[in-house]
């Protein structure tokens, strides 16, 4: 037998031994694969991943380019928007602060901030962190007009679900009023640095400069990036996967709050309509808990939220009880239209989430991006 025979065999036994290893979803040449595939069919230039399995960070990459038209490769370092992704971390600060009774559940957040811009109407101060956290304060998601102080509320405090960055917006306030420190600090002090999340920031940090992803249209033409100095816990959150996989490892096995209050968090408030647009139709499997939604099948749950800052989309899933995840961030407005491939490619099952939030998968037919 020949010397390059042997070595040949030895190193077809390897390859399978360690593709073994892993999940066959994640034998890196097909996951590149499936991605790069999955990015073309749907015109997304940059996308990067994190995939969780029993608790461990087995897969992390960036795909494609930080600008359509540069040559900078996205990487695990790129950093994203992550839009409404800030809502479940700033969702776990405030339960370390449940915890250490610095704030509670179903007081009225009035009794610690009362908030001038919605004051005209009395059913305001009905709200709690607990209707903040899981979408049910009456306030409209956002006010018609941002520079307008004042703001119309849409329903009663805790009457229904209303997805509403105004309630956290207003939850920040009054969780700076307690600490007496702004909001950026208070999670740096609190997340970012006990969690190692190295590359994330609720404003702008010059030393993303070097690494960051730009928007892109739904065609694929890149815009300007928006570098905030201004903290909003509702969409403000710059990151990366990997940062984000390291706060979903606390949420899958708790770390800075307890068990308890990770299955608080977890745990349903009320069912979804079917539609993310409303109605009296109420869904069978979707939920949402305090900071995520929720959603229940026949074999498993999971806790899941998508981000969605016009040309910046993301999407995390998650199973807290076999320890599996999926986070993936993209700089394109075709990003969500992925939720459903790589629901089923990583974690193994059809999400409902596709109809709720009502992002069609596309397909590239022609040079055009047709629903």
């Amino acid at each position: 037998m020949s010397h390059f025979f042997c070595l040949f065999i030895f190193i077809s036994v390897t390859l399978s031994a360690n593709s073994q290893s892993l999940p066959t979803t994640l034998v890196p040449g097909r996951v590149d694969s499936f991605i790069t595939q999955l990015m073309d069919s749907t015109q997304v230039p940059g996308l990067s991943i994190a995939i969780i399995r029993d608790n461990k960070v087995r897969y992390s990459k960036g795909y494609g380019l930080t600008k359509a038209d540069s040559t900078q490769r996205v990487s695990s370092e790129t950093v994203f928007d992550a839009a409404s992704l800030s809502k479940p971390v700033f969702a776990y600060a405030v339960l370390q602060l449940v915890e250490q009774s610095l704030i509670d559940l179903d007081k009225p957040l009035f009794e610690y901030f009362p908030y001038p811009d919605v004051a005209a109407d009395e059913r305001y101060r009905k709200i709690t962190a607990r209707m903040v956290l899981s979408h049910r304060t009456g306030f409209p998601n956002w006010r018609k007009n941002r520079k307008l102080p004042q703001m119309a509320m849409v329903a009663t405090p805790g009457e229904r679900f209303g997805y509403s960055g105004e309630g956290y917006f207003y939850l920040q306030k009054v969780v700076e009023k307690i600490l007496g420190k702004s909001l950026n600090v208070i999670m740096t002090e609190r997340v970012f640095i006990p969690l190692k999340m190295t590359r994330s920031s609720y404003i702008w940090n010059p030393a993303f400069d070097a690494d960051f992803a730009l928007p892109h249209t739904d065609a694929g033409q890149p815009e300007t990036k928006y570098k905030s100095s201004q903290a909003n816990a509702a969409y403000s959150l710059q990151t990366t996967a990997d940062d984000y996989a390291r706060f979903l490892l606390t949420i899958l096995t708790p770390s800075g709050i307890k068990a308890s209050t990770a299955n608080l968090m977890l745990s349903p408030q009320g069912r979804l309509p079917k539609s993310f647009s409303g109605g009296d139709s109420l869904s069978t499997t979707l939920s949402w808990g305090l900071g995520f939604g929720l959603e229940s099948t026949p074999a498993n749950s999971y806790f899941w939220h998508w981000g969605d800052n016009d040309t910046y989309k993301c999407y995390v899933v998650a199973n807290q009880k076999s320890h599996d995840a999926v986070v993936y961030f993209t700089n394109s407005a075709n990003g969500l239209s992925l939720i459903d491939e790589i629901t089923r490619q990583f974690m193994g099952f059809t999400p409902s989430t596709v109809n709720f939030l009502g992002y069609k998968p596309y397909k590239k037919e022609q040079g055009r991006l047709k629903p």
